[in-house]
C-alpha cells in the first residue's frame, strides 16, 4: 500500500463521482491518467467517467475504480488517512482535461492541504514524462545498490520507454496546438492602436472595422512558430464565415 488518494471526476454537466486509490502519489497517477487520455484520443472515445471505468477494467491496477461517491472520503474537507486529493474535470464536447492535485500533508505529516500541480491536455504528457524519468532514476538507483537487479515491477527501462512515449505525444502537433490556443493573448484596442488582435503561436491576427465600415481581417505571419510552418516555410491557414470555408492556403 502506498500513498492513499481520492480522485473526484467532474463531467461537463457538473456531475461528480469519486474513486479511492491505494497507490495515489502523482508519480503513479499522473502517468496513468495520461495513458487514459491518450487511449481515449487514439480510439476516439469520449472523455467520460464510463470510459474511465472501461479503461480501468481493461488495464487493471492503473486508474482507481473503487467508488467512494457519497462517503466521508468524497468530502473535499476530509483528510483522514489520505495523502492526496485529485480533482479531474473532463469535457467531452471539447475533449478538454484539467487536473488539480492537492497534497494533503506537510513535511512532518501534519494536515496541510496545498496545490502541487495543475495540468491541462497541453501539459499532462510533459509532466507524465518527467515523472516517469524520475521513477526510472529511482528504480536505477535501487538496482545499482542491489547488484543490478531491478525492483519487482519497477524496471527502469520500462519507465524510460513510457517517458519517451509521453514526450512524443507532448511534442505532437495536436497537443502543441492545444498549448498554443491556451496561451493565446488577446489585445484590446486602445485610442492610439484601434485594432484589436489575438497573438497565437507567434502570429498576430487583427479583426477591426475600418473607417468605411468594412470588417477587416488580417494576419501577420513573419514570426509564426516553427512547428506551425510547412517545410517550405509557409503557414497553413483556413478562413471560415458562418462555418463555411472561404479561403485556404
Amino acid at each position: 500500500m502506498g500513498n492513499r488518494a481520492v480522485v473526484t471526476i467532474t463531467d461537463q454537466h457538473g456531475n461528480s463521482r469519486c474513486f479511492w486509490a491505494g497507490w495515489g502519489s502523482p508519480e503513479y497517477q499522473i502517468p496513468h491518467l495520461a495513458d487514459f487520455v491518450a487511449w481515449a484520443d487514439r480510439h476516439q472515445r469520449p472523455l467520460t467517467v464510463d470510459n474511465w471505468l472501461a479503461h480501468a477494467d481493461t488495464f487493471p491496477g492503473t486508474l482507481p475504480r473503487l467508488e467512494v461517491t457519497g462517503t466521508t472520503a468524497a468530502n473535499d474537507t476530509y483528510i483522514g488517512d489520505l495523502d492526496y486529493r485529485y480533482h479531474l474535470s473532463l469535457h467531452d464536447d471539447s475533449h478538454a482535461v484539467r487536473l488539480r492535485v492537492h497534497q494533503l500533508r506537510g513535511p512532518m505529516g501534519q494536515p496541510q492541504p496545498h496545490l502541487v500541480a495543475e495540468l491541462t491536455h497541453a501539459t499532462l504528457y510533459g509532466e507524465a514524462a518527467r515523472l516517469c524519468e524520475l521513477m526510472a532514476d529511482r528504480a536505477q538507483q535501487w538496482a545499482d545498490s542491489h547488484g543490478g537487479t531491478a525492483p519487482p515491477g519497477n524496471d527502469p527501462d520500462g519507465w524510460r520507454r513510457r517517458a519517451a512515449q509521453f514526450h512524443e505525444i507532448h511534442q505532437s502537433t495536436p497537443v502543441v496546438a492545444i498549448g498554443a490556443n491556451l496561451d493565446a493573448r488577446l489585445v484590446a484596442a486602445s485610442f492610439d492602436a484601434p485594432h484589436p488582435a489575438i497573438h497565437i503561436a507567434g502570429v498576430w491576427v487583427f479583426a477591426y472595422v475600418d473607417a468605411a465600415g468594412v470588417l477587416q481581417l488580417s494576419a501577420r505571419l513573419q514570426d509564426a512558430a516553427g512547428w506551425l510552418r510547412r517545410p517550405d516555410g509557409t503557414v497553413p491557414m483556413r478562413v471560415t464565415v458562418e462555418g463555411e470555408p472561404v479561403f485556404d492556403a
